[in-house]
């Protein structure tokens, strides 16, 4: 009988049962696809990882979602890398950052893990440049497969695919209370196959948040909802692969202002699933005003540890 150890872990937060919950498995050699599909799907989580050495990364990370695995996902490389530097599979400094490398469906991407005297405070994942998919003129069946009136969604800009992981669909809602107001998993199936028809499985849904008060370093703040029911997460507490999506998004349409070449943006999310999680986006503008960089960071706290036994 052969003994797993796996952790979970709240990602994009540092209190215990806020975030959104990750499962990770540090030690995963010898578990084929198959058994890591049914593993995450047993934890049903909205994505569980599973690491393995790499012959061209520090490590390989794979991520599995309860039906399917998928390239590459945000909450997960933040829980992931975290977890690794409390193990210490990977040698955080007291004070400063290390650079560290994953092999993902997506390629080799970097994360840099931050540490302040003693403590890790923080793990910053890059993801991919975006992919601008097409964009929603008709916005009356979206709409309806949400669950709000079409009145509802802000048309100018349109909403749009973007991907810096997976696909995601951006749509922008007209104030907080209709937000608030959607269902989660919109309407079920009806949105599920909508969105595939679009090209994705995801969709965020987001607001500006007109009560935060400015910081001393301006960001774009808004409140966001991520729902995708075709990979059977009726809502997710925290995206951060669409909240790298939704920076480019906000970038590209003027609804974020960079400063010195970069938009720092602050997304809020999970709070209407007693969830709340805070997700730290910055996307970086080469001198021509085109995207070159989209980085994605957080917190995580470990809540349980545990063993599979096959």
């Amino acid at each position: 009988m052969a003994h797993y150890t796996f952790y979970q872990l709240d990602v994009f937060t540092r209190k215990p049962l806020c975030g959104n919950p990750l499962a990770v498995f540090p030690y995963a050699d010898g578990l084929d696809s198959g058994t890591m599909q049914a593993l995450a799907r047993e934890m049903n989580l909205s994505e569980t990882t599973f690491v393995t050495p790499s012959l061209n990364a520090t490590r390989k990370i794979r991520f599995f979602t309860p039906t399917a695995e998928i390239p590459l996902a945000g909450h997960p490389t933040i829980g992931t890398w975290w977890l690794l530097a409390e193990l210490g599979q990977v040698a955080v400094p007291r004070d400063g950052s290390l650079e560290v490398t994953q092999e993902t469906g997506r390629g080799v991407l970097p994360v840099r893990l931050e540490a302040s005297g003693g403590a890790l405070r923080r793990v910053i994942m890059s993801q991919p440049l975006p992919e601008w998919g097409p964009a929603v003129e008709r916005v009356e069946p979206l709409a309806r497969a949400l669950g709000c009136p079409a009145a509802a969604l802000v048309n100018r800009p349109p909403p749009q695919v973007v991907c810096t992981a997976l696909p995601q669909l951006m749509v922008q809602l007209e104030n907080e209370a209709i937000l608030g107001e959607l269902p989660s998993g919109g309407a079920g199936s009806e949105l599920a196959a909508l969105l595939r028809s679009y090209g994705t499985d995801c969709v965020m849904c987001f607001c500006a948040d007109r009560g935060r008060d400015e910081t001393p370093e301006p960001k774009t703040v808004v409140k966001a909802r991520m729902f995708a029911p075709g990979l059977g997460v009726p809502e997710d507490p925290a995206t951060g692969s669409a909240a790298g999506a939704l920076g480019c998004y906000l970038v590209r349409h003027g609804l974020a202002t960079p400063k010195d070449g970069k938009a720092a943006i602050l997304v809020l999310q999970g709070r209407e699933i007693g969830r709340p999680s805070e997700i730290e986006v910055e996307i970086g503008l080469a001198p021509n005003g085109e995207i070159d960089s989209v980085l994605v960071g957080g917190a995580a706290v470990t809540v349980i540890r545990g063993e599979v036994r096959l």
